[in-house]
């Protein structure tokens, strides 16, 4: 019996992501980029029911990540790729980073001392990109020269751009499904009533850990080139995915991503560990 992807999951998945962005967009309103971490602390401290509204946009963003990658598993256990063209699986491949790079600049934006790392840490390995690493950084980080203006930019923009995109085109959202959203909604919600989301004060810290996807870029760095740990680790994952797509390819590029996401997943249980 062929293995079909989980229609319920499907749409906690697209549910989680649209509560994200729902709750980013009112933190929004209070939020002012030229007093980022002051303002993270306000909105947690002085803003009605910003704490809560913050906690449900980390949690929710938690579990669009979870989801993601057990939906991109699942479609390739279903042989999904069987099913679409190269174009649509590209495009299908290119959301794994890019909705990994809008919670990356979420944590960035906070300014926190875990944020400032690694909008430091990206901006270095950007511009170690032969060619195109000044445009990239330029386009989304450049945040020793202007702050989080533009890691709040991608953030907020791509955020929109990508849940419109993939949901209508992918999800075929025409008529969201109440009960995956209202289950999310309830799940994240209680996460966010009695789980506090802290943050990293400013002050002399001698291990500071990114966020926990970033984990194991961090801890690569520690015994690898920054091109090789930085750059060339992180994007093998979606490689091999979208090879994936190619029949003459696809045992190999299933074993790579295999190979890929046990050793990614040793370097990010060492670095949280550590």
């Amino acid at each position: 019996m062929k293995y079909r992807v989980n229609p319920f999951l499907s749409w906690a998945l697209s549910s989680a992501f649209l509560l994200a962005v729902i709750s980013g967009i009112l933190l929004a309103y209070p939020f002012h980029e030229k007093a980022p971490f002051v303002s993270t602390v306000g909105i947690d401290t002085v803003v009605p029911y910003g704490w809560f509204l913050r906690r449900l946009h980390y949690f929710s963003s938690w579990a669009t990540l979870v989801l993601l990658l057990w939906h991109a598993g699942e479609a390739l256990w279903a042989r999904a790729e069987e099913h679409r063209r190269p174009l649509p699986w590209l495009a299908l491949s290119l959301s794994l980073p890019l909705i990994f790079l809008v919670a990356f600049t979420g944590y960035v934006i906070r300014w926190d001392e875990t944020g400032k790392l690694a909008g430091f840490i990206a901006e270095s390995l950007s511009l170690r990109l032969p060619v195109i690493g000044p445009y990239l950084n330029a386009l989304l980080f450049t945040v020793r020269e202007g702050g989080i203006h533009r890691p709040y930019l991608y953030h907020f923009w791509a955020s929109l751009v990508v849940l419109g995109l993939y949901g209508i085109w992918h999800f075929r959202a025409r008529r969201w499904p109440a009960d995956p959203f209202l289950l999310v909604f309830a799940l994240c919600g209680a996460l966010a009533l009695f789980l506090p989301v802290g943050l990293h004060a400013p002050g002399p810290h001698l291990l500071v850990k990114g966020p926990w996807f970033f984990v194991g870029v961090q801890e690569a760095l520690r015994h690898a080139p920054p091109f090789l740990a930085g750059i060339l680790l992180p994007s093998l994952g979606p490689t091999f995915y979208f090879l994936v797509r190619i029949p003459s390819l696809r045992r190999v590029s299933l074993f790579g991503l295999i190979l890929w996401c046990a050793g990614y997943g040793v370097l990010t249980l060492w670095g949280l560990l550590r």
